[in-house]
Protein backbone atom coordinates (compact mmCIF):
# COMPACT_ATOMS: atom_id res chain seq x y z
CA UNK A 1 0.00 0.00 0.00
CA UNK A 2 1.22 3.51 -0.84
CA UNK A 3 2.17 5.64 1.83
CA UNK A 4 -0.19 9.06 2.27
CA UNK A 5 0.84 12.29 3.16
CA UNK A 6 -1.90 15.32 3.58
CA UNK A 7 -1.60 19.30 3.22
CA UNK A 8 -3.89 22.46 2.37
CA UNK A 9 -2.17 23.02 -0.35
CA UNK A 10 -0.13 20.73 -2.79
CA UNK A 11 2.08 23.06 -5.40
CA UNK A 12 3.57 21.30 -8.31
CA UNK A 13 6.16 22.84 -9.50
CA UNK A 14 9.11 24.96 -8.12
CA UNK A 15 9.71 27.38 -10.73
CA UNK A 16 9.30 31.28 -10.10
CA UNK A 17 5.26 30.85 -10.13
CA UNK A 18 5.56 27.95 -7.96
CA UNK A 19 7.85 28.90 -5.20
CA UNK A 20 5.89 32.36 -4.89
CA UNK A 21 2.74 30.41 -4.38
CA UNK A 22 4.36 28.30 -2.05
CA UNK A 23 5.55 31.18 -0.17
CA UNK A 24 2.10 33.36 -0.29
CA UNK A 25 0.29 30.03 1.13
CA UNK A 26 2.21 28.98 3.96
CA UNK A 27 2.58 32.90 4.81
CA UNK A 28 -1.58 32.65 4.59
CA UNK A 29 -1.15 29.98 7.13
CA UNK A 30 -1.75 26.85 4.92
CA UNK A 31 -0.11 23.42 5.16
CA UNK A 32 2.04 23.29 2.03
CA UNK A 33 3.34 21.14 0.32
CA UNK A 34 5.72 21.56 -2.67
CA UNK A 35 7.26 19.61 -5.05
CA UNK A 36 9.58 19.12 -7.93
CA UNK A 37 10.26 16.88 -10.88
CA UNK A 38 13.90 18.13 -10.86
CA UNK A 39 16.71 17.06 -8.70
CA UNK A 40 17.32 20.40 -7.26
CA UNK A 41 15.60 23.07 -5.89
CA UNK A 42 15.92 26.66 -8.12
CA UNK A 43 18.93 27.58 -10.14
CA UNK A 44 18.89 25.16 -13.45
CA UNK A 45 18.04 28.36 -15.81
CA UNK A 46 21.52 29.25 -16.25
CA UNK A 47 20.71 32.37 -17.97
CA UNK A 48 20.05 36.09 -17.06
CA UNK A 49 16.63 38.02 -17.24
CA UNK A 50 15.26 41.04 -17.36
CA UNK A 51 12.50 42.00 -14.58
CA UNK A 52 10.50 44.75 -14.34
CA UNK A 53 10.36 47.04 -11.14
CA UNK A 54 7.39 45.78 -9.21
CA UNK A 55 9.59 42.21 -8.95
CA UNK A 56 12.05 44.12 -7.56
CA UNK A 57 11.61 43.20 -4.29
CA UNK A 58 12.38 39.08 -5.39
CA UNK A 59 15.48 39.86 -6.19
CA UNK A 60 16.62 42.04 -2.92
CA UNK A 61 19.13 39.12 -1.99
CA UNK A 62 23.11 38.56 -2.79
CA UNK A 63 23.98 38.00 -6.46
CA UNK A 64 20.78 37.91 -7.51
CA UNK A 65 20.90 41.51 -9.52
CA UNK A 66 23.65 41.62 -12.15
CA UNK A 67 23.26 45.17 -13.38
CA UNK A 68 20.27 47.42 -13.69
CA UNK A 69 18.21 48.83 -16.59
CA UNK A 70 16.85 52.17 -17.63
CA UNK A 71 14.56 50.91 -20.56
CA UNK A 72 14.32 49.30 -24.18
CA UNK A 73 15.40 49.37 -27.75
CA UNK A 74 13.51 48.28 -30.60
CA UNK A 75 14.41 47.71 -34.01
CA UNK A 76 12.26 47.60 -36.64
CA UNK A 77 13.08 45.92 -40.31
CA UNK A 78 13.42 48.94 -42.22
CA UNK A 79 16.18 50.42 -40.31
CA UNK A 80 13.56 52.62 -37.50
CA UNK A 81 14.73 52.13 -33.73
CA UNK A 82 12.36 53.40 -30.95
CA UNK A 83 13.83 53.89 -27.46
CA UNK A 84 11.20 53.55 -24.53
CA UNK A 85 11.74 53.68 -20.66
CA UNK A 86 11.00 50.88 -18.85
CA UNK A 87 12.88 50.63 -15.16
CA UNK A 88 14.02 47.33 -14.35
CA UNK A 89 16.97 45.58 -13.80
CA UNK A 90 18.75 41.78 -14.92
CA UNK A 91 19.06 39.32 -12.71
CA UNK A 92 20.74 35.48 -12.27
CA UNK A 93 18.13 33.45 -12.82
CA UNK A 94 20.06 30.74 -10.80
CA UNK A 95 20.33 32.94 -7.84
CA UNK A 96 17.02 34.77 -8.46
CA UNK A 97 14.52 31.40 -8.66
CA UNK A 98 16.99 30.10 -5.81
CA UNK A 99 16.03 32.79 -3.53
CA UNK A 100 12.48 31.89 -4.51
CA UNK A 101 12.62 28.94 -3.32
CA UNK A 102 14.83 29.63 -0.16
CA UNK A 103 11.48 32.08 0.81
CA UNK A 104 9.20 29.05 0.58
CA UNK A 105 11.13 27.41 2.90
CA UNK A 106 11.77 30.20 4.90
CA UNK A 107 7.80 30.74 5.69
CA UNK A 108 7.01 27.04 6.22
CA UNK A 109 6.63 25.56 3.75
CA UNK A 110 7.71 21.42 2.82
CA UNK A 111 9.70 21.00 -0.45
CA UNK A 112 11.01 18.34 -1.84
CA UNK A 113 12.99 17.36 -4.84
CA UNK A 114 13.39 14.38 -7.50
CA UNK A 115 9.63 14.05 -7.08
CA UNK A 116 7.80 13.00 -10.11
CA UNK A 117 3.81 14.26 -10.33
CA UNK A 118 2.49 10.55 -11.29
CA UNK A 119 -1.32 10.87 -10.86
CA UNK A 120 -3.91 12.27 -10.17
CA UNK A 121 -7.66 11.84 -8.80
CA UNK A 122 -9.27 14.79 -9.29
CA UNK A 123 -12.76 13.99 -7.83
CA UNK A 124 -11.31 12.84 -4.25
CA UNK A 125 -8.38 15.17 -4.19
CA UNK A 126 -5.39 13.00 -4.57
CA UNK A 127 -2.68 13.00 -6.36
CA UNK A 128 0.42 10.52 -6.40
CA UNK A 129 3.80 11.45 -6.79
CA UNK A 130 6.97 9.19 -7.07
CA UNK A 131 9.95 9.45 -5.70
CA UNK A 132 13.15 7.37 -5.62
CA UNK A 133 11.43 4.96 -6.59
CA UNK A 134 8.66 5.02 -4.13
CA UNK A 135 5.20 5.90 -4.71
CA UNK A 136 3.16 8.02 -2.52
CA UNK A 137 -0.60 9.64 -1.97
CA UNK A 138 -0.83 13.23 -1.14
CA UNK A 139 -4.62 14.27 0.01
CA UNK A 140 -4.95 17.99 -0.45
CA UNK A 141 -7.30 20.55 -0.45
CA UNK A 142 -6.13 22.86 -3.38
CA UNK A 143 -3.63 22.33 -6.05
CA UNK A 144 -1.79 24.70 -7.46
CA UNK A 145 -0.49 23.61 -10.62
CA UNK A 146 2.69 25.52 -11.59
CA UNK A 147 4.29 23.03 -13.86
CA UNK A 148 5.25 24.92 -17.01
CA UNK A 149 3.67 24.53 -20.53
CA UNK A 150 4.79 21.00 -20.65
CA UNK A 151 2.04 20.94 -17.35
CA UNK A 152 1.56 16.92 -15.94
CA UNK A 153 -1.25 18.57 -14.02
CA UNK A 154 -2.91 19.81 -17.06
CA UNK A 155 -2.19 15.87 -19.01
CA UNK A 156 -3.85 13.97 -16.43
CA UNK A 157 -6.83 16.49 -16.34
CA UNK A 158 -6.98 15.91 -20.07
CA UNK A 159 -6.25 19.36 -21.22
CA UNK A 160 -4.84 19.62 -24.79
CA UNK A 161 -1.01 20.81 -24.70
CA UNK A 162 -0.20 24.43 -25.05
CA UNK A 163 0.59 25.94 -28.01
CA UNK A 164 4.82 26.94 -27.69
CA UNK A 165 7.48 29.18 -29.06
CA UNK A 166 11.02 28.03 -28.92
CA UNK A 167 13.82 29.94 -27.64
CA UNK A 168 17.58 29.33 -28.37
CA UNK A 169 19.71 31.64 -26.40
CA UNK A 170 23.69 32.18 -26.25
CA UNK A 171 25.63 33.83 -23.84
CA UNK A 172 28.80 35.87 -25.05
CA UNK A 173 30.80 38.70 -24.32
CA UNK A 174 29.73 42.10 -24.48
CA UNK A 175 32.13 44.73 -25.74
CA UNK A 176 31.09 47.68 -24.15
CA UNK A 177 28.19 48.12 -21.35
CA UNK A 178 24.58 48.95 -22.09
CA UNK A 179 21.67 50.08 -20.03
CA UNK A 180 18.82 48.87 -22.39
CA UNK A 181 17.32 45.90 -23.58
CA UNK A 182 17.26 45.23 -27.56
CA UNK A 183 14.52 43.88 -29.16
CA UNK A 184 14.25 43.19 -32.96
CA UNK A 185 10.85 42.80 -34.12
CA UNK A 186 10.19 41.88 -38.09
CA UNK A 187 9.32 38.91 -40.49
CA UNK A 188 12.99 37.67 -40.50
CA UNK A 189 11.74 36.31 -37.26
CA UNK A 190 8.24 35.17 -37.93
CA UNK A 191 6.01 34.69 -35.10
CA UNK A 192 8.62 35.59 -32.65
CA UNK A 193 11.37 38.04 -31.97
CA UNK A 194 15.12 38.29 -31.53
CA UNK A 195 16.84 40.20 -28.09
CA UNK A 196 19.54 41.19 -26.42
CA UNK A 197 19.75 41.59 -22.80
CA UNK A 198 22.62 42.79 -21.62
CA UNK A 199 24.21 41.37 -18.22
CA UNK A 200 27.39 43.31 -16.88
CA UNK A 201 30.33 41.99 -18.94
CA UNK A 202 28.18 39.42 -20.74
CA UNK A 203 25.06 39.37 -22.80
CA UNK A 204 22.38 37.21 -23.75
CA UNK A 205 21.53 37.08 -27.76
CA UNK A 206 18.20 34.66 -28.45
CA UNK A 207 15.67 34.35 -30.67
CA UNK A 208 12.03 33.26 -30.37
CA UNK A 209 10.22 31.27 -33.06
CA UNK A 210 9.65 28.30 -35.03
CA UNK A 211 12.34 25.86 -33.83
CA UNK A 212 13.61 24.45 -37.28
CA UNK A 213 14.12 28.58 -37.92
CA UNK A 214 15.64 29.46 -34.02
CA UNK A 215 19.71 28.24 -34.59
CA UNK A 216 19.98 29.97 -38.45
CA UNK A 217 18.32 33.25 -37.14
CA UNK A 218 20.36 33.16 -33.86
CA UNK A 219 23.37 32.43 -35.85
CA UNK A 220 22.61 35.70 -38.44
CA UNK A 221 22.13 37.82 -35.01
CA UNK A 222 25.37 37.10 -33.61
CA UNK A 223 27.28 37.20 -36.66
CA UNK A 224 25.65 40.93 -37.43
CA UNK A 225 26.25 41.86 -33.34
CA UNK A 226 29.99 40.25 -33.90
CA UNK A 227 30.61 42.62 -36.93
CA UNK A 228 29.22 45.64 -35.68
CA UNK A 229 31.62 45.47 -32.67
CA UNK A 230 28.75 45.14 -29.44
CA UNK A 231 29.51 41.56 -28.78
CA UNK A 232 32.30 38.81 -28.71
CA UNK A 233 32.62 36.18 -31.63
CA UNK A 234 32.68 33.18 -28.89
CA UNK A 235 30.20 31.51 -27.88
CA UNK A 236 30.53 30.84 -23.77
CA UNK A 237 27.32 29.09 -23.12
CA UNK A 238 23.81 28.12 -24.74
CA UNK A 239 20.41 27.20 -24.08
CA UNK A 240 17.08 26.12 -25.29
CA UNK A 241 13.40 25.77 -24.35
CA UNK A 242 9.62 26.34 -25.16
CA UNK A 243 7.29 29.25 -24.00
CA UNK A 244 3.57 28.95 -24.31
CA UNK A 245 2.41 31.98 -27.20
CA UNK A 246 -1.32 31.27 -27.08
CA UNK A 247 -2.37 33.08 -24.29
CA UNK A 248 -4.46 32.14 -21.06
CA UNK A 249 -5.86 29.11 -20.74
CA UNK A 250 -9.35 28.67 -21.42
CA UNK A 251 -10.09 28.17 -17.90
CA UNK A 252 -7.58 28.90 -15.53
CA UNK A 253 -9.27 26.81 -12.78
CA UNK A 254 -10.81 22.95 -12.55
CA UNK A 255 -12.75 22.72 -9.72
CA UNK A 256 -9.81 23.11 -6.60
CA UNK A 257 -7.15 22.94 -8.69
CA UNK A 258 -5.32 26.46 -10.02
CA UNK A 259 -3.04 26.83 -12.93
CA UNK A 260 -0.62 29.04 -12.81
CA UNK A 261 2.27 30.44 -14.84
CA UNK A 262 3.43 28.89 -17.56
CA UNK A 263 1.39 26.03 -17.06
CA UNK A 264 -1.86 28.51 -16.99
CA UNK A 265 -0.56 29.88 -20.59
CA UNK A 266 0.37 33.36 -18.47
CA UNK A 267 3.54 34.48 -20.94
CA UNK A 268 3.86 37.42 -23.47
CA UNK A 269 2.41 35.82 -26.32
CA UNK A 270 4.86 37.87 -28.30
CA UNK A 271 7.47 38.09 -26.61
CA UNK A 272 7.28 35.07 -24.52
CA UNK A 273 8.00 37.09 -20.90
CA UNK A 274 7.09 35.19 -18.52
CA UNK A 275 8.65 35.82 -15.05
CA UNK A 276 6.54 38.74 -14.28
CA UNK A 277 2.91 37.08 -14.90
CA UNK A 278 4.33 33.61 -13.22
CA UNK A 279 5.22 35.32 -10.16
CA UNK A 280 1.96 37.68 -9.82
CA UNK A 281 0.06 34.63 -10.36
CA UNK A 282 1.58 32.36 -8.45
CA UNK A 283 1.44 34.23 -4.94
CA UNK A 284 -2.80 34.99 -5.82
CA UNK A 285 -3.20 31.46 -7.09
CA UNK A 286 -1.33 30.52 -3.21
CA UNK A 287 -3.36 32.67 -1.32
CA UNK A 288 -6.70 32.06 -3.49
CA UNK A 289 -5.78 28.79 -2.53
CA UNK A 290 -4.95 28.56 1.26
CA UNK A 291 -8.57 30.75 1.40
CA UNK A 292 -9.94 27.65 -0.36
CA UNK A 293 -8.60 25.45 2.03
CA UNK A 294 -10.55 27.45 5.03
CA UNK A 295 -13.73 27.55 3.54
CA UNK A 296 -13.60 30.41 1.36
CA UNK A 297 -15.39 29.12 -1.29
CA UNK A 298 -15.32 32.55 -3.47
CA UNK A 299 -11.55 32.31 -3.55
CA UNK A 300 -10.75 30.07 -6.57
CA UNK A 301 -13.56 31.69 -8.63
CA UNK A 302 -12.25 35.00 -7.99
CA UNK A 303 -8.64 33.99 -8.46
CA UNK A 304 -10.02 33.06 -11.94
CA UNK A 305 -11.19 36.90 -12.24
CA UNK A 306 -8.59 38.60 -11.46
CA UNK A 307 -5.88 36.64 -13.38
CA UNK A 308 -8.35 37.47 -16.48
CA UNK A 309 -8.89 41.31 -15.52
CA UNK A 310 -5.18 41.75 -14.76
CA UNK A 311 -3.87 39.72 -18.02
CA UNK A 312 -6.56 39.03 -20.56
CA UNK A 313 -6.32 42.19 -22.77
CA UNK A 314 -2.95 42.04 -22.60
CA UNK A 315 -2.75 38.72 -24.09
CA UNK A 316 -5.39 39.45 -26.48
CA UNK A 317 -3.57 42.30 -27.90
CA UNK A 318 -0.10 40.71 -28.21
CA UNK A 319 -2.53 37.66 -29.72
CA UNK A 320 -3.61 40.33 -32.44
CA UNK A 321 -0.44 41.86 -33.10
CA UNK A 322 1.73 38.20 -33.29
CA UNK A 323 -0.81 36.95 -36.30
CA UNK A 324 0.80 39.43 -38.77
CA UNK A 325 4.60 38.25 -37.85
CA UNK A 326 3.22 34.60 -38.31
CA UNK A 327 4.36 34.64 -41.95
CA UNK A 328 7.35 36.35 -43.52
CA UNK A 329 5.42 36.75 -46.55
CA UNK A 330 2.76 38.88 -44.49
CA UNK A 331 4.85 42.44 -44.22
CA UNK A 332 5.74 41.52 -48.06
CA UNK A 333 2.03 41.70 -49.68
CA UNK A 334 1.09 44.82 -47.20
CA UNK A 335 -0.68 43.48 -44.63
CA UNK A 336 -0.58 45.49 -41.32
CA UNK A 337 2.37 44.85 -38.47
CA UNK A 338 4.02 46.89 -35.78
CA UNK A 339 5.96 48.78 -37.06
CA UNK A 340 3.73 51.44 -37.49
CA UNK A 341 1.75 51.27 -34.61
CA UNK A 342 4.71 53.01 -32.35
CA UNK A 343 4.11 49.99 -29.84
CA UNK A 344 7.04 48.72 -27.92
CA UNK A 345 7.16 44.81 -27.42
CA UNK A 346 8.82 44.80 -23.97
CA UNK A 347 6.67 47.80 -22.44
CA UNK A 348 3.89 45.70 -23.82
CA UNK A 349 5.06 42.71 -22.51
CA UNK A 350 4.77 44.18 -18.79
CA UNK A 351 2.05 47.08 -19.42
CA UNK A 352 -2.06 46.51 -19.58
Amino acid sequence: MAETDECDVLVVGLGPAGAAAATAAAKAGARVLAVERRQALGGVSNCPEFIPIPLGLHAATDHVVIQNIVGSRDHRSNGDQAENLLPGCVVNRDAFDRALVDFSRAAGARLQHNAVFAGLDADHSEATLSRDGRSFVVRYRALVAADGHASAVARLLGLRPLIKMYTLRYRVALMAPLQAVEVWLSPKYPGGYAWLIPAGKHAVIATGMAQELAEAALRDLHKQLHEAGIVGSAILGHSAGAVPVEGLRQKLTHGNILFAGDAGGLAHPLTGAGIHPAVVSGEAAGRAAAEWSTGHLGAIPAYEAKMRGQFGETMSRALRRREPLQSPVGAELGRPGLEASGWSVVRGAFEP
